[in-house]
Formats: structure tokens, C-alpha cells, sequence
């Protein structure tokens, strides 16, 4: 039979078994798309396209009253639900002729044909376009359990004695590819106020018989499934078509809520879909697709603060209490490609990603947990939540860095995608790398912002002769001076290149931001602007048994200790002298700056052209 005769059979059959089609609609057939809509004439605004009654319906439940094939209903607890419905629709196949379905089936994809769904990339040169892909990690746990659902279903079927040789794993597959790629949720037929569900099967007398089923005692798993709708099932998804679907009691609806012109293809809507849902499910993309994301799964945090979160978050957590990477895995949306505020690229980021984050870093900090209900809220307008921006900003690019070179790393053949799955996991590859590199360029832009000028305000990251000049301009040459001339008696230069190649530069970064802290907490320099770059995470150092320092920063300390009772004989010592200086005291305030406020970033050079990576310290101030 032709594709056109195929198409006229369809309809037919579906208006003979109570199936609506507008007559200003068919189902045409083009070697792209397939079977689909067409618009014979114009459709205005509402025009309902089809309404499919339930009786036309098939899944599982088919397979639990099917006389024809009882050893489904035998053998049911043998099956998981979503597997009975693939086994079902493949002795539909096998019987055809027999089945009622016979049209529909007869005008689906053939085992034979060019599927595109992951599935079926078993070829190596087909696999290496989704090298580095979370659709290849998806799809191999997918077919691992596929495989397991075919073997234990040919079992099944063998111990009920049915000759199983027509049951190939092509032909499973096929019937998986049917139902990731055109079925419906049992939403659709859910009944509203009744324990009993309702399915068909054939009678004695040929005719379709409904038969009520009492699900009321059936596990939660059992109500949740796939279903196919024969001619409902031939609108093809576009993202731009507004459609209307109705449940209505024993039938279910599509209508157009735009006009179509006369000769277009008349589309349905699937939903927001990404490209790895519509990759893995469908076996197509969409290029730009607006609801491309990319997910990022996060390391587990440490196992006390896994506790804490239990608390507020059991949703991160198995039933058994253990951290779910699954569930801590979170979709990164495309950025737009210009941004107004760079403080924006956060709103584009899952607030529930933001807010993990945000725990992890104060962890980190040992601080106490602290419950945010709005988490963005505080990272953007709560006086010590700014403060954490930078740092998730770095966290999140750190954590893309990876994922993005996997997808680089892979190697292509040189002549560009060769057969239609190549070509849809090209595009859905090419989608992943375009939002993670959004996505970093938007963050850097942020992290860049706060390279600021000395004689701008507000919070930024300076280097180490930015801080100098920073504190020199915010008070005097000759407040900073006693700190310079007592590094130049400690180290024998006061040359920044020479102190980076010589190893000073981070010891330098800590004496300074005691010395600093230390002037600031002076009468005349009290409410100085330095004072709001302390981090709430810097404890008393008065008190030295009650600080938590690792062995690490302290043993450093003491060194540094030594540096400053060096420093403190220069002519004019100014500050060196401070009896406040101890190893305490520069541990805490330095050394945990130094641990949690700095990083490595490509700066530009000083009187120089060009960009070099540079240590650079995040001082937060509220002026």
C-alpha cells in the first residue's frame, strides 16, 4: 500500500470507529515529516482539528484484557508496566492482520526504517557524535535496562509457551521508539471521580466492548503510563503552534488556537522540550531551540552538611537517606546573548542550584546553616549575600570547564554529519557547547566586572599592587608607606614581578590585609571603607582556643609571625609594631582571606599590552 492509500485507510478507519477529523484537515505524507497534518483549507481561530475516543486508544491496559493474547494478563506481575506495554504493541505488530489496529500500525515507521532515537546508534561512527553528550550517558543506562526488560519479558513469554522467535530485539526497540516517540500521558484517559479505569478489547462478535478495571488497590507506578492515539499522533511538534488539548470524558481533543492557512502543515505542540529530550525521545532537534538546557550535576557535599540539608531539602536524598546525584543534577537554560546588568546572568541560573551552592561555600567557611527562602534574593540584596557571587559564579564555571571539553575533545569526521542521526546529535551537540560557553562567557563577564578601577566604588578584585593602590587612594601615601619599606626589609624588594617570580606574592597579600585591617580598626580610621571587607567567617583571634584553624594555615602563620618581628625594625615601623601581630590573628584574618577570597585570573598586564594570570583577592565593601 502507498503512503497516500495508507493515509486515506487511516482516516477512514478512524471515522468508521467514532475517531473526528475536520474535513478541512487530512493526513497527508512527505518523505520529512512523515505522516502529518494538513490544512485543505484555511482553519480560523478554535477550530477543533481531531477528537480520538478512548476506544481507539492503545497500552497496556489493552495487553490486560486482550483474549487473543491472555498470557499478557497471566503473566502480568512479571512485567514492570511501561515494559508490558512495549511487549504488547509488538504482538500487535507480529499479528497485524489480526489486530485492531492494523491500519495505524501499518502507517507507523517499520522496524527497517532509518530510526533516529539513540536507541539505535549502534554504529561507532554514529555514537562519536554523542561522545561527551549526557544523551549518551542517558541513553546507555536507558538500553541496559531495555535490554534487561527484553530478556526477562522473553522469558516470560517462553515459560507461557509462546513461540518467542518473532519477538526480536529490533522489533523491540521499534516498539520502545513508538512509544517514547508517540504516545500520550494516561493523564489523557485518567477517569476523574472513579476507582475504575476503562480499556476495549474485540468481542466474540468482532466489536469493540468496553471493560471496567479497578485500580483502586494498583501501586502508584501502575497509573502512570504511555498511550498511543492513533491520528492524534500524526501532528507534529512545533514550538511556535498554540494548540488546545481537551480531556473530555471518553474522548480527547486537539484544536488550533491560531489560524492556518490553506496547504500548511497543521502542528501540534509536545511542550517545552530541550534537544536531549527531543533527541532521546523523538529522534529529532530543533536548531536554537529556546528550550535547549544543559544539566550540571553537582559533587555530594560533605557528608555533615548532607545532614543539615535532609532537614530542608529530603528531595536531594533517596528513600534510604543517601545523596541522589540524579536529583542533585539541575537544567542550565540558554543566556541571551546581550545583558543590560551582568548581575543578570544569576537570574538565569535554577535558584535551587544558587542556593546549594550558597551552603557549600558557607560550609566551607564553617559557618552555621542558615534556611533561605529566597535564596536569590539574599545573593543579590542581603548585605553579606553579595559577597558569595563571585565565588558561585567561579564554582559553576569550574564545574562546566569539564563537560565543555569532553564535547570539544571528541574527534569528528572531518566531512560533517553523514546519515540523519549524525545529523540530529550534531545539532543537539553543537546546542550543548553554544549554552555552556553562554553560559562561562556570562559569568566571567560578571567576574570581570569586578576588576575595577581604584578610584571606583563598590566591591571587586584587586591584585596585589591593585590592594596598595586601592588603600593608598582611600588614605594616604603616607599610611602605606611603613607597610612597603617593611616589606622591602623583609623580602629585599619592593617590585611586585620580582616578589611573584621570587614566591612572596601571597605572603605579601596576607601581611597586607592584616596591616589594613589592623589601621582601619584605629580611632581616627574607624568606619573606614576597609572595615566591610572583614567576611563574617573571620572569628575573633583574641581568643585564640576558640578558633578552628587547619594545622596548615597556622604552621604558615607562624612563619609569617617571624616576617613581621622582622619588618617591626625598620627606622618607622609604623603598624609592624602592633602588639596585636601573632600567627592567631594572621591565620584567621590573612590566611582565610587568602583561602576563600582569592583566585587565579587572567588579568590585563600593567603597562603592558596583552592579558597574564594573576592572583587576585575579592574585597567586598558596601560604600
Amino acid at each position: 500500500m502507498g503512503h497516500q492509500q495508507g493515509a486515506e485507510a487511516l482516516e477512514q478507519w478512524f471515522r468508521d470507529h467514532g475517531g473526528y477529523i475536520n474535513p478541512a484537515v487530512h493526513v497527508a505524507h512527505s518523505s520529512e515529516a512523515g505522516y502529518r497534518w494538513q490544512a485543505k483549507t484555511s482553519l480560523v481561530e478554535g477550530t477543533r482539528v481531531t477528537t480520538v475516543p478512548h476506544s481507539l486508544a492503545l497500552s497496556y491496559l489493552n495487553a490486560l484484557v486482550d483474549e487473543a493474547v491472555p498470557f499478557f494478563r497471566d503473566k502480568r506481575h512479571e512485567f514492570p508496566v511501561e515494559n508490558l506495554g512495549f511487549f504488547y504493541l509488538m504482538a500487535q505488530y507480529i499479528h497485524r492482520e489480526q489486530s485492531f489496529w492494523k491500519t495505524y500500525i501499518e502507517t507507523l515507521p517499520s522496524p527497517d526504517s532509518e530510526l533516529t532515537t539513540p536507541l539505535w546508534f549502534d554504529n561507532a561512527e554514529d555514537l562519536v557524535w554523542l561522545e561527551g553528550t549526557d544523551v549518551l550517558h542517558t541513553m546507555l543506562a536507558r538500553r541496559k535496562v531495555y535490554e534487561q526488560y527484553y530478556s526477562d519479558g522473553i522469558t516470560s513469554l517462553h515459560s507461557a509457551g509462546v513461540d518467542t522467535t518473532p519477538y526480536t530485539w529490533n522489533l523491540f526497540r521499534w516498539s520502545i521508539t513508538m512509544f517514547t516517540s508517540r504516545a500520550f500521558s494516561s493523564a489523557v484517559i485518567r477517569p476523574q471521580e472513579s476507582k475504575y479505569w476503562t480499556t476495549y478489547k474485540m468481542n466474540a462478535q468482532g466489536r469493540r466492548q468496553t471493560v471496567l478495571l479497578d485500580m483502586s488497590s494498583a501501586p502508584a507506578e501502575d497509573l502512570h503510563f504511555s498511550v498511543l492515539f492513533p491520528v492524534q499522533d500524526a501532528g507534529n511538534h512545533s514550538n511556535n503552534a498554540h494548540v488546545d488539548w481537551a480531556y473530555d470524558p471518553g474522548r480527547f481533543s486537539v484544536s488550533v488556537t491560531d489560524p492556518v492557512e490553506a496547504g500548511a502543515e497543521v502542528f501540534n505542540n509536545y511542550g517545552p522540550k530541550g534537544n536531549d529530550e527531543l533527541l532521546m525521545g523523538y529522534g529529532f532537534c530543533i536548531p536554537d531551540n529556546p528550550y535547549d538546557t544543559v544539566m550540571l550535576t553537582l559533587k555530594p557535599p560533605p557528608d555533615d552538611l548532607q545532614g543539615e540539608l535532609r532537614t530542608v531539602h529530603p528531595g536531594y536524598f533517596t528513600t534510604d537517606g543517601q545523596w541522589s546525584s540524579d536529583k542533585a543534577t539541575f537544567r542550565l537554560r540558554r543566556m541571551p546573548r546581550e545583558m543590560e546588568d551582568v548581575e543578570l546572568v544569576f537570574e538565569y541560573l535554577p535558584e535551587a542550584l544558587l542556593e546549594l551552592l550558597l551552603y557549600i561555600l558557607r560550609h566551607e567557611r564553617r559557618l552555621g546553616f542558615e534556611f533561605q527562602q529566597s535564596p536569590l534574593v539574599y545573593l543579590k540584596t542581603d548585605p553579606g549575600g553579595p559577597r558569595y557571587l563571585p565565588h558561585i559564579a567561579r564554582m559553576i564555571v569550574q564545574s562546566l570547564a569539564p563537560k565543555l571539553q569532553k564535547l570539544q575533545s571528541a574527534t569528528l569526521p572531518p566531512g560533517g554529519p553523514g546519515n540523519s542521526k549524525q545529523l540530529q546529535a550534531s545539532m543537539y551537540r553543537s546546542g550543548q557547547m553554544e549554552i555552556i560557553q553562554a553560559t562561562m562567557a556570562a559569568l566571567r563577564t560578571f567576574t570581570r566586572s569586578l576588576l575595577k578601577p581604584a578610584e571606583a566604588t563598590g566591591s571587586r578584585f584587586v591584585t596585589l599592587e591593585g590592594l596598595l593602590d586601592l588603600w593608598s587612594r582611600r588614605t594616604s601615601p603616607r599610611v602605606v608607606a611603613p607597610f612597603i619599606a617593611g616589606i622591602e626589609a623583609i623580602s629585599g624588594t619592593v617590585d611586585i614581578d620580582q616578589l611573584r617570580q621570587a614566591g612572596w606574592e601571597d605572603d605579601v597579600m596576607v601581611l597586607l590585609v592584616c596591616y589594613i585591617y589592623l589601621k582601619s580598626t584605629l580611632a581616627a580610621f574607624r568606619g573606614d571603607w576597609t572595615r566591610g571587607m572583614v567576611p563574617e567567617y573571620v572569628d575573633s583571634w583574641e581568643e585564640p582556643q576558640n578558633l578552628v584553624l587547619g594545622p596548615d594555615l597556622l604552621d604558615h602563620a607562624f612563619g609569617l609571625e617571624d616576617l613581621v618581628y622582622k619588618a617591626a625594625e625598620i627606622p618607622e615601623p609604623g603598624l609592624w609594631v602592633d602588639s596585636r601581630w601573632n600567627a592567631h590573628f594572621i591565620a584567621e584574618m590573612g590566611g582565610k582571606m587568602l583561602q576563600y577570597e582569592s583566585m587565579t585570573m587572567m588579568v590585563p598586564r600593567v603597562g603592558g599590552e596583552g592579558e597574564e594570570a594573576r592572583l587576585v583577592l575579592y574585597v567586598h565593601s558596601n560604600e
